[in-house]
């Protein structure tokens, strides 16, 4: 059961603004036009001091700023913030995901001083990584990369692996090393499988007209080997049936902040707004709709996060999702997806290869 006291880690999202278009990402529309469900929101300095009191900041163990739509790069506030909450813990772990490819090299130094590490999401070389990481730029990747390592930064890559940058795999890992990233992760990607188990996507471009196609590596050691289980399974409903469900929330002590301030268990229950409004989407809206005031009953800007955690979401409405027996009977998909027996979300990470 999800306890106040207990929490140690938080998952915040700044903005949902972002300079790229990645396909795969619910911000856009496959690479394409901006999602026109999607609320334009970002947490300011102030949002923050508010929804975050010295007395938790000071327990807590771990805050990273990430998110399901947005690059925190980009939000107004996001080097006072993390200057904030440094100045309230010394000790606290401060990370931050980004593609990189934005702000001034005294930016990245500056929050080199701060952050304990920044995780750049760079899949391919100079050649390959904009086909996925649309409207980024290598030469200020490169640029933001080298101030933040050079100020005392510790720095780790992320990798997507794709058909068409497999074959960069060895050459960005000595990249990696050259520029003095500390770790170097392959990203081995569950998200064709979550598309239907396709082997391919489609990129549109600004208009929404079709452009090029992305599609999953060749090579069976860039394969997800959760998603390679579940495609070998009799029934996908089935074991959405039996999984076992065991949250991860719960387990780590960690909850979800996102851009609106709103509070979840994680992010694949903060996910309100992916193109196409899946079943486990109009799920989560469904319990939200049951709180006293709706989405406003989850806002830390007016509701302290005590509150909100004792409340009936993360009580009862949340919990109650996780025996049923069927999606179909409310059995809470994002539940399944992220906190499943096979975790496929997982499975993308291996040890680093530096």
């Amino acid at each position: 059961m999800y306890r106040y006291e207990d929490l140690r880690e938080v998952h915040l999202e700044l903005t949902t603004r972002c300079n790229a278009a990645c396909p795969q990402c619910p911000r856009n529309l496959s690479g394409g036009p901006v999602n026109p469900a999607l609320p334009l929101s970002e947490l300011t300095l102030e949002d923050v001091r508010a929804i975050f009191p010295g007395e938790l900041v000071a327990r807590l163990r771990k805050i990273y700023a990430c998110g399901n739509y947005g690059d925190p790069m980009v939000a107004r506030d996001t080097l006072p913030i993390f200057e904030h909450l440094r100045s309230q813990s010394a000790g606290l772990e401060l990370g931050m995901f980004t593609n990189g490819s934005g702000r001034t090299p005294s930016f990245w130094a500056d929050l080199a001083k701060v952050v304990t590490y920044v995780r750049f999401s760079i899949d391919g070389l100079e050649d390959t990584n904009h086909l996925y990481r649309r409207g980024t730029q290598w030469a200020r990747i490169v640029e933001a990369a080298t101030a933040f390592i050079a100020a005392g930064g510790r720095a780790e890559w992320d990798f997507i692996v794709f058909k068409h940058n497999e074959h960069q795999v060895d050459e960005a890992r000595e990249l990696a090393q050259k520029l003095g990233f500390e770790r170097f992760f392959l990203k081995k990607t569950s998200r064709f499988f979550a598309a239907g188990n396709v082997s391919g996507r489609r990129v549109l471009d600004r208009d929404g007209a079709p452009a090029y196609m992305i599609e999953e590596p060749t090579g069976d050691r860039f394969k997800n080997p959760a998603v390679v289980r579940l495609t070998q399974l009799g029934r996908f409903t089935d074991y959405q049936a039996e999984t076992e469900i065991a949250c991860k929330a719960v387990q780590h002590s960690r909850l979800y902040v996102s851009a609106e301030g709103l509070v979840f268990p994680c992010c694949w229950t903060g996910a309100l707004y992916p193109p196409g409004r899946p079943a486990g989407t109009a799920q989560i809206w469904d319990l939200v709709r049951r709180l006293p005031e709706g989405k406003a009953s989850l806002d830390a800007r007016t509701t302290p996060i005590r509150d909100i955690v004792e409340g009936p979401f993360f009580q009862t409405l949340v919990p109650e999702g996780w025996p049923k027996r069927s999606v179909a009977d409310g059995r809470l998909e994002p539940c399944i997806r992220a906190c499943g027996g096979t975790d496929t979300h997982a499975a993308q990470y291996g040890a680093s290869l530096l």
